[in-house]
């Protein structure tokens, strides 16, 4: 990323085939004040994953998933009733947890990239998948963890031992308070059916596209911020087209339709104005990780990869990339009726002048269902959550840029063009939605406020929790809760 942070390879490694060889990379560490590097699978925007000087501890050996018809805690009082869970280590991708969930006829709450960690910074930061108003963020379904701590020792926390501990890692972020070896996640029955909403409308004046966005400002709430949606729409930059990308569960094709109708029908009557294109597609939930036949999966060719490996082509676009800017906000439910909307639809039309802006509703909990609600409201997540109806990313970026390599390397002028238009989309936006706060998984890099925007009034709990079990600061990663502590000298 342009001006943040470069993918610089550690001088030692640990490739990690247990626990106990987390422990003896972070005594080593502790020991001889070696910087550390937590990897799984290295998705991070604020580069977390990586780190000059460092010990790389590299948990991607370690790819055990075990599913349970009846999971108690550890430390529980006789009597706790058994849940349905799935245990999987800290080398696991989602793709690998899906599938073994689905074999026995559940669904735990995950990231909608295949590739993504399903162990590690994803539920640690928060973590927020496609049906997230459904099940709960990431964080939520976590039932207990087993982490190495700064002291070395190897503790398994949950609800019932060390809840203070537990209660941080559940969105306090990755890479801060120890190295996860395992996590065991609620799993719940699998969905009927998924469903996707795919397509276009293209606004024929800037004025009609201002107008097409505060509409679908104005549809959100009484329409899809509920357990039935996720995902959500993309406003690409300096052109007048809204993007569908919005997914729904257990809803006929013919039921989704009939929601999207009060927005979608009087666009159709103005062909002057609007053109509209559409596609509402469902499916059998247990076929969703299946790849046969989906025009949408990338399979993965290489020698020797495992069968039925594969990625979402809708993620294409990250591949490679060299980020001019990235940045995210969240969006008030309170902000998307009357002149707020307004506003806001301003700021968003202006924001996608100079960027892209992509806006998803689950990633944000307000009308989120009530049982997963009770779940999240045990979480370190930044209160804001609750109150906001999405979250919005704005970037720009340009792909296959290696820096260092012939050829390859970024442009700096184009780069901080993107990088400056990043910028004012996002303070345009900010301006425009007050108490909306952001997410540490997909923030801002350079934001000043990080701690009240992150973690808001958690912060302060989340310090005291980081003092206890890493007062020498050997777990730090950029903005991270304590990053700005002293660090142990040897």
């Amino acid at each position: 990323m342009h001006r943040a942070w470069k993918s610089v390879p550690s001088d030692y490694a640990v490739a990690c085939e247990s626990v106990d060889d987390i422990k003896a990379a972070v005594d080593f560490a502790r020991t001889h004040g070696v910087r550390i590097a937590v990897k799984g699978t290295g998705h991070d925007y604020f580069g977390r994953s990586c780190a000059p000087d460092s010990l790389l501890i590299w948990t991607h050996p370690m790819r055990e998933i075990t599913v349970h018809q009846a999971f108690v805690p550890a430390g529980a009082p006789r009597g706790t009733t058994p849940v349905h869970a799935v245990t999987t280590s800290a080398g696991n991708r989602w793709l690998e947890a899906y599938r073994a969930a689905t074999a026995a006829g559940r669904y735990i709450q995950g990231g909608g990239c295949t590739s993504v960690g399903a162990c590690g910074g994803f539920a640690l930061g928060g973590g927020f998948g496609s049906y997230s108003k459904r099940f709960g963020s990431g964080a939520a379904g976590v039932l207990e963890i087993e982490v190495v701590t700064a002291d070395g020792r190897i503790r398994t926390v949950n609800r019932f031992q060390e809840p203070d501990l537990f209660w941080a890692l559940k969105g306090g972020g990755g890479g801060t308070f120890g190295v996860v070896s395992r996590m065991t996640l609620l799993s719940h029955p699998i969905p009927r059916t998924d469903g996707w909403l795919s397509g276009q409308v293209t606004a024929h004046s800037d004025a009609a596209y201002q107008e097409l966005i505060q509409r679908y400002l104005e549809f959100v709430p009484g329409a899809i911020n509920n357990a039935d949606w996720g995902e959500g729409v993309m406003w690409r930059k300096g052109v007048n087209e809204m993007e569908l990308m919005t997914a729904f569960l257990d809803l006929t094709t013919a039921e989704a339709e009939a929601v999207w109708a009060p927005l979608l029908d009087p666009l159709r009557a103005r062909p002057a104005d609007f053109t509209v294109e559409t596609s509402f597609t469902t499916q059998p939930f247990r076929d969703k990780w299946n790849p046969v036949g989906k025009s949408g999966a990338v399979m993965d060719d290489r020698p020797n990869a495992p069968d039925g490996y594969f990625w979402w082509r809708g993620n294409g676009g990250e591949v490679g990339a060299y980020w001019g800017g990235y940045a995210g906000r969240g969006i008030p439910l309170a902000c998307l009726s009357g002149a707020k909307a307004e506003r806001l639809a301003k700021a968003i039309f202006a924001a996608s002048r100079t960027s892209l802006v992509l806006w998803q509703t689950n990633k944000a909990l307000a009308g989120e269902h009530p049982e997963a609600l009770r779940r999240d409201r045990q979480t370190s997540l930044n209160p804001a959550v609750f109150h906001n109806a999405a979250f919005v990313t704005v970037g720009d970026w340009v792909q296959f840029k290696y820096p260092g390599v012939q050829g390859h390397e970024p442009d700096a002028a184009l780069a901080q063009t993107q990088m400056d238009g990043v910028n004012r989309a996002l303070r345009l936006i900010t301006a425009a939605t007050p108490g909306g706060g952001s997410y540490t998984n997909e923030g801002d890099f350079f934001e000043r406020a990080w701690k009240s925007e992150f973690w808001g009034s958690n912060y302060a709990r989340l310090a005291r929790i980081k003092s206890e079990y890493d007062p020498d600061n050997l777990f730090r990663v950029h903005h991270g809760v304590g990053s700005d502590m002293p660090v142990r000298s040897v």
